[in-house]
């Protein structure tokens, strides 16, 4: 076989510390053998007959190899099997696995999870890179037969691995043919001469770890593999080996330009006819290759709003015989950079993206197709316009779901070198060129004609160096459409962006105002770990715009004031937006459980810091989710005229009216809605406002009256139902309060021992040892003293909270915050005092807190019955976590219904994405599980709380102000405890928190809060007051249900 292995490395000397000549390397430690009779990167269009219907992955000339084979894996390279690739080998004692698949979820190795450093079977010793554990490496060999179909005769047969890590030898009826490393695009491989007739053996040998894994260091489980599809492809001898469509838009943008590249696998003459949307638009001779240029007068314009496509139907005729033909999907757009703005097709737009990476919990890599669409769909829904491919190109089935729906889409090399990258790696080394180059090349020529890319990204977090400016030149002689991106670029030399992962507040000022950063001590510092803080000289801003490639970083509970960077985003057109890291969780499903990094008794490992997702493992929503929803969309109404009832709605949208929605309002008193409407958005262009009446005809009294406007999809598509909400604002039309009605009734005092019992209009409050033991509002206790009343200053630290003990969990305790878990553990009473107050009996109770200061609580057991509770403390030096209190209550109390923000959870840096309305929800609904258990399930704005039992007895909570709850069937010491939702056992009570404030979840850097000023809480004085009292089932209704169901049992 010929062999195309293109770089010689014989006879020299790299100044890496390493001299090749010392020792003989296998393939799989030489950086400069990357590739041997493998074939280059093309468009991986399929061959058809003529008349045949075109339907995407499927074709009668391709031959699927997925499913079962035999594999043997083995920990180390010496005493490898002999001749395990020759067709007589006996297999028959190895075991079966899927193809495809990665072999740590099919029970082989160990999954290792990283967010920033090597494995540990690679040396990061500078003077030894690149240097493999020989003795701790992996092999998997794998075995399958197969037989050519009858159409396949006469056919050039070509080999298709879609992805395996990390370095790939493959061998047919025991030869070899080939060898690949690259692992997140195709392996291919021309086998015709080397088949036969009848059966054929196809085996592969497969190294877990190669000089590859170097360039390979994303934060991401390290698994291995052949985990995308693995096919046949038959192919006439002369066929269109590659279609480049190259297409923009002409200076007006209202003219398409196709500029079509046709490269084939013979000089041989043949005749080639090219359609465009079944319209010929070429036919003549043609051989080696074809270039045309046509107009696409007024053409349909291909962006994330309007996701237009064209088929492109590519024939080639023998004489009058059509020996082949491909068909791919197109679209028209021009993407450009004027100045400092990132415009499409003439518009500047924001990139409201997400990194994703290509995961299934089940499966890791070997993604199943239906994740695609529930992915893109969950995107659609969320507002999300963008998505980066971090980091390294996705599976093919990706692009052509983006450009059918409607993405942009940043296309990222495979290379980041997280561990090494301050090592040269690849730096400035020759040792890496030619491999990194291949990466890029076998990227863009995958995936250049697909509509949804607009960016080219080097990689990620691989140092800087000279072998980026090569992979640019690389990229922009394969294809100049689009602007190259890499963070990692520090004189901007690379990059056609200022682009930044994980800004601060101080630099996110600087950002916004093009005003020169310089990088700190603290930047300099990180750097050397991780970190590219570059200093960017005022020039930079003239001709490059800002974009953050990661921001918002949402580690479980998390993506705090997220929408103070969107407005950012819109306040400024040189801030282009940014992808969030990231879309969704890469927990591992195995036994039921959930799991994360460590779980596998691997080693070192960064735990629990791939939950990063705003979607969990499984594809369920967090409730960041509907923060990104909110925050994302593109209408809004920006503001009221109460009095004239009018309302300005804003189409965000660049291209498209808002002809595809309605506006749904209601107006509601105190959370119960009163009168509801429905008015037309049609007819309101992109990037306009419109006032608009609404017709509603409350007349004010006492009570909050809300205005709610609900942005909802005319009609159904594929990712969404007619009626759904897209978005929603509110307005508060009035707020005026009642007048507190006069108290009426006696209070009592009952005392024996230590038990004093207080008694007004039904209500028995009972104290024992000085505690609150006891509410009775007539039906019955509803406490429960598992868990006595006590204020409450700790929240299970979230990963924010949690701060840089995120990289050593084991240390955890040493966070300061901790001092306020031994403060709500510590609280007892120090003095506890009983007596009458102006109709009222007040029980004041100062605590024993220690780092809380003063805390003072007054019980007052009103004369209607009302219990009021008010509680003041002082925090002389520790930023504080919450202020409140918490009881136990009664588990017959399941109940929950709410006056405040909802369905979901909020905290005050994370709550525009929940509306302010009335919620009912089950207690155990309250509870929102992340990968790992901390605080959650947080209630913020709350102006209203009833508990009840389910004959609906039990008890109100309300405040003048608005408060936060929460209500768990899990004491927060079980929550802390707890690495694992599977170690979580409920208790027999629910632990209530009502909190005066709760500080935020904050969500700027990885793992760290770097709480925004207005969501910190300070060292300093906090008070706060509510009321509970009791409520009575409705005896109509409770006879009501009564005679139901001694109907229901009669029958």
């Amino acid at each position: 076989m010929h062999t195309n292995y293109r770089y010689n490395y014989s006879n020299r000397r790299l100044k890496t510390g390493v001299d090749f000549l010392k020792k003989p390397l296998h393939k799989w430690e030489n950086p400069l053998f990357f590739r041997e009779n493998k074939k280059d990167g093309h468009n991986l269009a399929l061959p058809y007959d003529a008349r045949d219907r075109v339907e995407y992955g499927k074709s009668k000339y391709k031959l699927s190899l997925n499913g079962k084979w035999k594999f043997m894996w083995q920990m180390g390279v010496e005493n490898q099997p002999q001749d395990f690739f020759c067709p007589d080998f006996d297999d028959s004692g190895w075991d079966t696995v899927n193809v495809p698949s990665v072999w740590q979820m099919q029970g082989y190795g160990k999954p290792i999870y990283l967010c920033s450093s090597m494995p540990p079977q690679v040396s990061t010793a500078e003077s030894q890179i690149p240097k493999i554990s020989h003795e701790k490496n992996e092999i998997g060999f794998y075995r399958r037969s197969f037989t050519l179909p009858e159409g396949f005769d006469g056919r050039r047969i070509i080999l298709h691995f879609g992805a395996a890590k990390s370095a790939l030898y493959v061998y047919i009826n025991g030869e070899y043919v080939g060898y690949s490393q690259g692992s997140m695009t195709p392996a291919e491989f021309d086998i015709t001469d080397i088949l036969h007739e009848g059966e054929n053996t196809l085996a592969a040998k497969l190294m877990r770890f190669s000089d590859a894994t170097y360039l390979e260091n994303q934060d991401m489980w390290q698994f291995s593999g052949i985990y995308r599809e693995v096919y046949l492809v038959a192919e006439p001898e002369t066929t269109v080996e590659d279609i480049y469509a190259r297409t923009t838009l002409d200076d007006s943008y209202i003219d398409g330009i196709l500029d079509l590249k046709l490269k084939f696998s013979t000089d041989r003459e043949v005749t080639c006819r090219v359609d465009l949307d079944k319209k010929e638009i070429f036919r003549g001779k043609v051989s080696g290759e074809l270039e045309i240029n046509r107009i696409v007068e007024k053409c349909r314009k291909w962006s994330a709003e309007t996701p237009e496509l064209y088929t492109l139907t590519v024939k080639l005729y023998e004489g009058t015989y059509c020996s082949v033909k491909k068909e791919i999907r197109i679209g028209f757009k021009r993407v450009e950079i004027k100045g400092n703005v990132y415009y499409i097709n003439g518009q500047k737009v924001i990139i409201k993206g997400v990194n994703r990476h290509d995961y299934d919990p089940d499966y890791g890599w070997a993604v199943p197709r239906e994740r695609y669409y529930q992915d893109l769909y969950l995107m659609k829904q969320a507002n999300i316009n963008a998505i980066r491919t971090s980091h390294y190109p996705d599976d093919p089935f990706f692009y052509e779901l983006c450009d059918e729906l409607g993405f942009y889409v940043m296309d990222e090399c495979d290379v980041e070198s997280h561990g090494v990258r301050r090592k040269n790696v690849p730096g400035d080394n020759p040792l890496w060129t030619s491999a990194v180059i291949d990466r890029a090349e076998m990227m863009v020529l995958r995936d250049r004609s697909h509509a949804c890319i607009c960016f080219w990204s080097l990689g990620n977090e691989a140092g800087d160096g000279s072998n980026f400016a090569e992979m640019k030149k690389a990229i922009l002689k394969l294809c100049d459409l689009y602007p190259i991106h890499y963070e990692g670029d520090f004189d901007l030399t690379k990059s056609d962006f200022i682009s930044r992962m994980y800004p601060m507040e101080n630099v996110v000022d600087k950002l916004v105002h093009r005003e020169a950063i310089t990088a700190t001590l603290f930047d300099n510092i990180a750097n050397a770990l991780a970190a590219d803080n570059k200093d960017v000289p005022e020039s930079a801003f003239e001709d490059h715009p800002v974009i953050y490639c990661e921001y918002a970083h949402s580690m479980e509970n998390s993506l705090g004031n997220f929408k103070e960077y969107v407005d950012d985003f819109e306040k400024y057109d040189h801030m282009t937006g940014g992808f969030i890291w990231d879309f969704v969780d890469q927990a591992i499903h195995k036994d039921g459980k959930w799991l994360y990094g460590g779980d596998f008794k691997e080693g070192w490992s960064s735990f629990y810091f791939c939950a990063n997702g705003i979607i969990a493992a499984d594809r369920t929503p967090h409730p960041a989710y509907y923060e990104v929803k909110q925050v994302y969309s593109n209408v809004c109404a920006e503001d009221i005229d109460v009095e004239r009832k009018r309302v300005k709605i804003k189409n965000k949208n660049y291209f498209i009216p808002l002809d595809y929605c309605y506006l749904e309002w209601s107006v509601a008193k105190n959370g119960k809605e009163l009168e509801s409407g429905r008015i037309s958005l049609d007819g309101i262009a992109p990037q306009t406002v419109k006032t608009l009446s609404i017709p509603y005809s409350a007349e004010f009294e006492a009570g909050e009256y809300i205005l709610t406007l609900s942005f909802r999809y005319k009609n159904e598509n594929e990712w969404h139902k007619s009626g759904d909400e897209i978005s929603f604002n509110q307005f508060i039309l009035s707020n005026e309060k009642a007048k507190p009605e006069p108290r009426e009734g006696m209070v009592k005092v009952l005392s024996k021992g230590n038990v004093h019992k207080i008694i007004a209009s039904g209500t028995t409050v009972t104290f024992k040892n000085k505690k609150l033991y006891g509410i009775d509002f007539g039906s019955g206790n509803i406490l429960d003293n598992s868990l006595s009343f006590k204020p409450n200053f700790f929240r299970p630290l979230t990963d924010n909270d949690t701060n840089y003990f995120n990289f050593a969990p084991m240390f955890k305790r040493l966070n300061p915050l901790y001092l306020w878990d031994i403060t709500s553990r510590s609280v007892s009473i120090k003095s506890f005092v009983i007596f009458p107050f102006s109709g009222s009996c007040i029980v004041n109770i100062h605590w024993f807190a220690p780092f809380a200061g003063h805390v003072e609580t007054d019980i007052i057991v009103n004369s209607d019955g009302s219990v009021s509770i008010g509680q003041n403390m002082k925090s002389p030096l520790l930023p504080m976590l919450r202020s409140g209190v918490r009881l136990g209550i009664n588990k017959d109390f399941c109940n929950v219904k709410w006056y405040g923000r909802g369905p979901e959870e909020s905290y005050c840096d994370r709550k525009t994405g929940q509306r302010i309305s009335e919620f009912n929800k089950k207690a155990d609904e309250l509870f929102h599980y992340y990968m790992r258990p901390q605080e959650n399930g947080n209630r913020t704005d709350v102006r209203s709380l009833e508990i009840t039992d389910d004959s609906g007895n039990g008890f109100a909570v309300s405040s003048d102000f608005p408060f936060e709850f929460s209500m768990h069937s899990y004491s927060q010491e079980k929550i802390e405890k707890a690495m694992h939702n599977h170690e979580l056992t409920k208790d027999e009570y629910y632990s209530l928190c009502i909190d005066a404030k709760q500080r935020g979840v904050g969500g700027d850097m990885p793992g760290t809060a770097c709480l925004h000023e207005p969501y910190k809480m300070h060292s300093g004085n906090y008070s706060f007051a509510f009321s509970i009292r009791g409520i009575k089932a409705d005896k109509c209704n409770l006879h009501k249900g009564a005679r139901r169901e001694a109907v229901g049992e009669a029958e």
